[in-house]
């Protein structure tokens, strides 16, 4: 007969397997900013289903939980972080799959048109990229584990995407005004990069769930 451990514990591991799908997601939709590769859309799209579905499963345990054992204290903070947890890998999946919606669209010439943009446009985008993949790699730690140093380091980082974020649009908006034959494709760009500004603020949101239990003093 399973405990509330048990069931904890369980919640726990099929939230983590939600935000590794996700980071997934997010790495195989960027991939198609750069090249045409219909495969990977698809992917990310069949996974949004997965995703959605997921969600509801891990909220119906979640209530389910909650109603059988009626939990308190660090039980219950627990379950309310996984719960805050699988929302957030939500909205990521859905903004991913946004991502390779205007990547399908683009055809792959992502560096093309970041280089007509500046020089330096294509590098600032592959930044912004990785770094909030690498958000996406610790946040799954933060889930799996409670690791609360990995969620301050990514909370601190957040200032750091906010600036990759606000130098691309100052160069995508200049364009867009005055180049008036790509400012669609430059604007899909623009809206892909406050997806990841989104993504990015949603694995914050993760974070600073956990981090609020120190105000508790558990743990």
């Amino acid at each position: 007969m399973n405990t509330l451990s048990d069931d904890i514990g369980k919640l726990a591991s099929d939230t983590t397997e939600l935000g590794i799908v996700v980071g997934d997601m997010f790495r195989y939709a960027c991939a198609g900013l750069f090249e045409q590769a219909p495969e990977t859309a698809r992917f990310v799209m069949e996974s949004q289903a997965w995703v959605a579905h997921s969600t509801v499963t891990l909220d119906r345990r979640v209530r389910s939980i909650i109603q059988n054992y009626q939990p308190t204290g660090d039980d219950l903070r627990r379950i309310i972080e996984l719960k805050q947890a699988a929302s957030q890998y939500s909205r990521i999946a859905e903004r991913s799959s946004h991502i390779a919606e205007e990547a399908l669209t683009l055809l792959g010439a992502g560096d093309e048109l970041l280089r007509a943009v500046a020089a330096e446009a294509p590098e600032i985008l592959y930044t912004l990229i990785s770094t909030v993949y690498e958000q996406m790699r610790g946040v799954i730690l933060v889930t799996a584990a409670r690791d609360l140093s990995q969620a301050r380091t990514l909370v601190s980082r957040s200032a750091e995407i906010e600036a990759y974020y606000a130098a691309l649009r100052v160069r995508l908006t200049h364009r867009i005004k005055n180049e008036p034959f790509t400012a669609l494709a430059l604007q899909r760009l623009l809206m892909v990069a406050s997806d990841m500004r989104q993504i990015s603020e949603s694995v914050i949101t993760i974070c600073e769930a956990h981090l609020f239990t120190l105000q508790f003093g558990v743990m």
